[in-house]
């Protein structure tokens, strides 16, 4: 069985005893005998290929002893030349081979078949893989998306639940992200959302997660830390710093909530371990903003009477037309 791959002609399969083609050999196709039996310039049972003008003057005959030819090519649902089941004989077959042409043309007919459904089922792999990838991986920045960071933080509470282990969940906000979208343009916001994932990315620990939950907020997940203390100090060195952006040196600003969960504490649903991290983040920016603030009880007490932000436009690096503080950094040059 031979596979036609451009230019060329590729021996998948061979039982051979009369030739030395391994498998794997690689031929020219305009080279080949088979050619000319798929074009339909030569039957596919040719007892004496010298008798065959086609065949007769192929490279092919030329360079192998070839005198007896049968072959059928093997194509796609569609038509299209996939290769051939062909055979070959250093001496001339018996007139009573085309009584065989019926059995080949069953046998690629088969293959024919074989092939198609494996195309399918590759198709179906890759848009399924397709599906998952665009399911767990934000198109702007590559980082895990906020189903991603929901389906991990299940899990995490499901081990914290039967065999106590500490975790943390961190919300951070850019502050004052409209303003570069107004000054700048969204193009330069969108930017800024994949520089600073850039630069967060190879901070988290393997097996912890850091997502984009949409627009300019995310969210890092930390599993088996002993206490907030540890998240708090790392991100109080990262979330800030001046950053080239159009050619603008601008001083990011990043308002953090943390909400830990000892190994002691009731387990909480993810909702309400995302939404005590999410006051903790609000109180950050109703302190000064550029600040990492933990949840605590004097936390959802200090800002249950405020009104909640209007949320940016998920899945975009775009913030809301409207004025409602979500963001309120002020941007600096350098």
């Amino acid at each position: 069985m031979t596979r036609r791959d451009d230019d060329d002609q590729v021996f998948l399969a061979v039982r051979d005893a009369s030739y030395d083609f391994p498998q794997g050999t690689v031929v020219p196709w305009a080279a080949s005998l088979c050619q000319h039996m798929a074009a339909g310039d030569s039957p596919q049972v040719v007892p004496d290929v010298d008798a065959d003008v086609a065949m007769a003057g192929a490279a092919a005959r030329a360079a192998f002893p070839i005198d007896g030819y049968v072959g059928a090519p093997i194509r796609s649902a569609g038509g299209e030349l996939f290769g051939t089941l062909c055979g070959f004989s250093p001496e001339r077959l018996p007139d009573s081979a085309e009584e065989h042409r019926g059995f080949l043309d069953v046998l690629a007919g088969l293959l024919s078949q074989i092939l198609h459904a494996e195309a399918l089922a590759e198709r179906a792999a890759e848009r399924e893989a397709e599906l998952v990838r665009l399911a767990t991986t934000d198109d702007l920045t590559g980082l895990a998306t906020r189903s991603l960071l929901l389906d991990r933080l299940e899990h995490a509470l499901a081990l914290h639940r039967r065999d106590p282990r500490p975790l943390a969940v961190v919300v951070l906000d850019l502050d004052d992200f409209k303003d570069v979208n107004d000054t700048l343009g969204h193009a330069a916001g969108d930017d800024l959302l994949v520089h600073l994932a850039q630069e967060w990315a190879p901070l988290v620990r393997p097996g912890d997660t850091l997502a984009r939950m949409g627009g300019d907020e995310f969210a890092l997940l930390v599993e088996g830390s002993a206490s907030a203390r540890a998240v708090v100090h790392r991100l109080e060195e990262v979330l800030s710093g001046t950053y080239a952006l159009t050619g603008t040196d601008l001083r990011v600003g990043v308002s953090a909530g943390v909400a830990h969960l000892g190994a002691d504490d009731p387990t909480p649903t993810a909702d309400e371990l995302l939404a005590r991290a999410d006051a903790a983040m609000y109180a950050a920016k109703r302190a000064g903003k550029g600040a990492v603030v933990a949840h605590d009880a004097a936390v959802v007490d200090a800002v249950a009477h405020l009104p909640r932000p209007t949320d940016v436009v998920r899945g975009s690096g775009s913030a809301p037309a409207d004025d409602a503080p979500r963001a309120e950094r002020e941007l600096s040059p350098r």
